[in-house]
């Protein structure tokens, strides 16, 4: 199907929200692990007594500075490119590294710290996918029982319990992870089918008039920018009333649907297809002057005389191509519209261009 216009800008829009939907995420982190800082210089101000409080400082300190000055503006850059997931973990093991060096100077296995290793896997399950949740959480215990392992004689039982609570953290994490992820996969299902139910139609699959019209529009916009002309195809069902009235609507309707996938197989890439009316659609062909305008009609023709219908039906066409900046686009329409009538005046199941307003066989 010829949906271009219309999946190009949603697209866009879709790109932009993921790009600030990421670059809050990025200030959010940067504020949690400068909050999670000052806590720490608290916690040293409350503790004077415990080993390396002067490193611990100078720690503390650094990472503020390293986070604010330097990875926060990198983050914000990288959202916009294809390398935001790997920075987003390089972040938040980079995160846990931070931390588990804050409680190896802090005591080790001992340190009040050591619960801080979930933060970083709690603040990934928000957003990242089960597999980076899952990494981070492996890094976290492995961190946690490196420091275990580091201690002279750690305590057994308390250990255990932060292991576990660790464990249970990391685990709970992932499955929350793969929750999310499959809600936004049904959302997006979901987004996805009412943006078709609202720019397409549903018998045909072709544009609707609504979203026809914006893509002629902006092809209209992008044509006085740059100087290109072009053309518009207005395709009518020759005596479509007798049709429904001796098949009924339900032949109808087949007739329809076998028309609309004519045109949408015989139009070219770059061309948007439309119904505009009942019986009526719309083509139209960016680029494209009157002369090739003619040769693509003849292929919706050719197309559409030879699809398979239930019932014997014939096509006219009428043909218009833009003529500069001061050409209206209504004028367009009215000119295209204009051929139609020349060809069904002169026999139907023919092809006008309002060019020569000579209808063609």
């Amino acid at each position: 199907m010829r949906r271009k216009t219309i999946d190009s800008d949603a697209g866009q829009v879709e790109g932009r929200h993921a790009d600030a939907f990421w670059r809050r995420h990025v200030d959010m982190g940067v504020a949690s692990f400068v909050i999670g800082v000052f806590a720490l210089l608290l916690y040293l101000v409350l503790t004077p007594h415990g080993p390396d409080r002067g490193a611990l400082e100078v720690f503390g300190g650094a990472l503020v500075v390293w986070w604010l000055a330097v990875f926060g503006p990198i983050g914000r850059r990288a959202v916009r490119t294809r390398y935001r997931r790997a920075f987003f973990m390089i972040w938040s093991l980079a995160t846990l590294a931070s931390i588990a060096t804050a409680i190896g100077l802090d005591g080790g296995s001992r340190s009040p710290l050591l619960v801080m290793l979930v933060l970083p896997v709690l603040f990934g399950a928000l957003v990242y996918p089960p597999l980076d949740v899952c990494v981070l959480a492996l890094s976290a215990e492995a961190l946690f029982v490196a420091l275990v392992l580091a201690e002279p004689a750690p305590g057994a039982s308390r250990s255990l319990v932060t292991g576990v609570m660790l464990a249970l953290t990391g685990g709970i994490s992932v499955m929350a992870s793969i929750n999310r992820l499959v809600q936004e996969r049904a959302r997006n299902r979901l987004g996805a089918r009412l943006h078709e139910m609202a720019t397409h139609d549903g018998l045909t699959g072709c544009l609707s008039y609504l979203s026809f019209r914006r893509a002629l529009q902006a092809e209209a916009a992008r044509a006085r920018r740059y100087g290109n002309a072009f053309s518009l195809v207005i395709a009518d069902l020759d005596s479509f009333k007798t049709i429904n009235d001796t098949y009924g609507h339900d032949v109808g309707d087949a007739v329809l649907r076998s028309v609309a996938q004519a045109f949408l197989s015989g139009a070219r890439d770059s061309d948007v297809v439309g119904r505009i009316g009942g019986d009526e659609f719309a083509i139209l062909l960016p680029e494209t002057g009157s002369v090739r305008s003619e040769q693509v009609a003849q292929r919706l023709q050719f197309h559409a005389r030879n699809c398979r219908l239930p019932v014997e039906a014939t096509v006219s066409y009428g043909t218009a191509t833009w003529r500069g900046p001061d050409d209206d686009l209504e004028d367009v329409f009215r000119r295209a519209d204009q051929a139609l009538y020349s060809a069904k005046h002169a026999g139907r199941d023919r092809i006008a261009v309002w060019a020569n307003a000579l209808p063609i066989s």
